[in-house]
């Protein structure tokens, strides 16, 4: 069992510091946010896979494998056992989904901190799985179509909060200023420090020096097991998180956008970047 002093050590607290969240606000959308990746990820296995066999092979060798990683207090809250009941956990994630005083949340730790970072971790160790699951029993090229909607449907749908937040109404009067507190918000709300390199009209650009996620993925499983997966899907994933963003603003023959480094394939930092189209 991990002393506060250690839990407290870990990177996504001097992160939330840095941006200054704080757990008591972020940890729902840690919690909440994998039970919207399991319903996401339900939703996509349906449309996309017509074996009932098959889809039950993906979600039994997820949380196997979830339950196997020794996460005690999420595979307490949870109710994650060796032979995993998928369909009880399906529906404690539902439940959790949709009821911010669900005692899940809270209860996945001692106290507050505690809590907020076993959901981090339960969340990296969910994708991982999601993704290497799908990999295994569906083959990469359809795999990886599954996995690209899961994010795009985390974009979208926060996305008519965010709009608010920065004042967009329509996209025909959207700016590159109002583009980079929007991608400012979204990488914030995941616990990742947003350091902008260039912010002018026609180009936006910013670095992410440390992510909670990858950090708390990699000590789980290791860097080289981390990025066996992390390697095959993030940056197109990346991208395409934000492609949709503009197409759904209405701008992307407007404003394009790209990533070129990646903290978890190796890089110094995650570099984004907008630019006005010609």
């Amino acid at each position: 069992m991990e002393t506060r002093e250690q839990v407290l050590s870990n990177p996504l607290f001097s992160d939330l510091k840095k941006i200054g969240a704080k757990p008591e606000e972020d940890i729902y959308t840690w919690a909440q946010g994998l039970a919207l990746h399991n319903a996401n990820l339900l939703d996509g296995l349906k449309k996309n896979v017509i074996s009932s066999k098959m889809r039950r092979n993906i979600l039994e060798d997820l949380w196997t494998n979830f339950y196997e990683m020794e996460l005690e207090k999420p595979n307490r809250v949870l109710g994650v056992a060796a032979d995993p009941d998928v369909d009880a956990i399906n529906k404690t994630l539902a439940d959790i989904l949709h009821n911010r005083d669900h005692p899940a949340i809270l209860g996945a730790g001692e106290y507050v901190e505690e809590a907020i970072l076993n959901w981090v971790r339960a969340f990296a160790v969910f994708d991982w799985g999601a993704w290497t699951f799908m990999e295994k029993w569906l083959g990469a090229k359809n795999a990886l179509n599954i996995y690209m909607g899961l994010w795009e449907s985390f974009s979208l749908g926060a996305l008519d909060h965010w709009k608010s937040v920065v004042g967009i109404e329509d996209g025909a009067s959207v700016t590159m200023k109002q583009l980079g507190q929007l991608s400012k918000l979204y990488w914030e709300s995941i616990g990742c420090p947003y350091k902008v390199t260039q912010d002018g009209e026609d180009v936006h650009e910013a670095e992410i020096e440390d992510c909670p996620y990858w950090q708390n993925m990699k000590q789980l499983f290791g860097e080289n097991k981390a990025r066996w997966m992390t390697l095959k899907t993030e940056a197109v994933v990346s991208v395409n998180y934000y492609d949709a963003v503009l197409k759904a603003l209405g701008v992307f023959d407007k404003f394009s956008f790209t990533m070129d480094r990646f903290l978890c394939c190796g890089d110094d930092c995650c570099r984004i970047r907008f630019e006005r189209r010609a």
